[in-house]
């Protein structure tokens, strides 16, 4: 089984790596792209849209464009610099956006209302781990356990706590209201749970093409209301293995294949999809494997995160992409 009427997508997401090289990405084989609203201001997101348009216009068509929305998902807030967290570490997490002193600004007042000493905290999808030692007003102390480099906007999660989102946030809802008229523009909602949160969007989307991201376990109990509201679906491993046990990705993968079967709608693979491409110039064996069996077990195509947005070798891992699903197609 493949792709759904032999149709592949390669999704690239922008950053610093592809500043002024949307040109190149469409050649090197891009079908579309994703911009992550975590990571941008809404006059970064302009001059992003802008270039695109300019593209567009010279192809004499337009691709999709889809802008990655926060959702529920939680956020540490502007590093001052890339910060390396050294085993048995102590570190002030502080309710505030930017960096200050030596804290990790943390721009969520919810978390420090329901964190408590024995929480275990996951940073950055799971790749820095921490445990929650003292607990004040308006700031917690925690114990680095698992350490790495933390660089600003990466994800911050307790594990075992699910968050629900009861409304759209006022950047997620800003996000919006200043780029729905585009006209190549759609959504992709992260850190849905139910049909509920995804509803909360599309409320205020317009009709908008809309994506379904799954990442959280609990959203595998709705995975055909979530096929039948959404356009598309993406299954998102980098935050799936954070909130779930690891040892279970490869069980929420095959769920979610036997779930393609049945449905008649794209369904994506994101996460770490070629991540030796972040510094390398070529996937690894393993990569490679595992991509193949993913597109022949029906996924429609890829979207490439760190590869190309802040990647060495963005170009170069778009190309792979086509040439490897070129190979696929014959």
């Amino acid at each position: 089984m493949s792709a759904k009427h032999g149709h592949y997508q390669i999704i690239a997401t922008l950053g610093p790596a592809v500043k002024d090289r949307v040109e190149q990405l469409v050649l090197a084989g891009a079908t579309g792209f994703r911009i992550n609203c975590a990571h941008v201001t809404l006059a970064e997101l302009s001059r992003w849209l802008i270039e695109l348009e300019r593209v567009f216009r010279q192809r004499g068509d337009a691709m999709p464009v889809w802008l990655d929305l926060q959702g529920s998902k939680l956020r540490i807030g502007r590093l001052a610099k890339v910060n390396l967290l050294q085993r048995g570490d102590i570190i002030t997490f502080k309710n505030s956006y930017s960096q200050i002193d030596n804290e990790i600004p943390l721009p969520c007042p919810s978390v420090f209302q329901r964190i408590k000493p024995g929480d275990n905290i996951l940073l950055d999808d799971g790749k820095i781990h921490l445990t929650v030692q003292q607990v004040n007003n308006g700031s917690f102390q925690a114990e680095v356990v698992n350490f790495g480099e933390i660089s600003s906007f990466k994800s911050f999660l307790i594990a075992q706590n699910d968050l629900e989102l009861h409304q759209v946030s006022d950047r997620d809802r800003l996000f919006i209201e200043q780029t729905r008229h585009w006209r190549f523009i759609g959504y992709a909602i992260s850190y849905l749970q139910n049909p509920r949160e995804l509803k909360l969007f599309q409320q205020l989307l317009q009709h908008k093409p809309v994506v379904a991201k799954i990442e959280r376990p609990k959203a595998f109990l709705h995975l055909r209301d979530f096929a039948n509201l959404s356009d598309m679906t993406w299954l998102c491993r980098g935050d799936l293995g954070a909130n779930g046990s690891i040892y279970q990705l490869f069980e929420y993968e095959k769920k979610f294949i036997e779930h393609m079967v049945l449905i008649e709608k794209p369904a994506l693979i994101a996460g770490q999809v070629l991540e030796n491409m972040v510094r390398q110039n070529y996937p690894s064996r393993s990569e490679i494997a595992h991509l193949g069996y993913l597109l022949e077990n029906g996924f429609s195509g890829i979207v490439l995160s760190d590869e190309t947005a802040i990647g060495k070798y963005p170009i170069e891992a778009v190309e792979f992409c086509r040439n490897f699903i070129d190979y696929i197609k014959k």
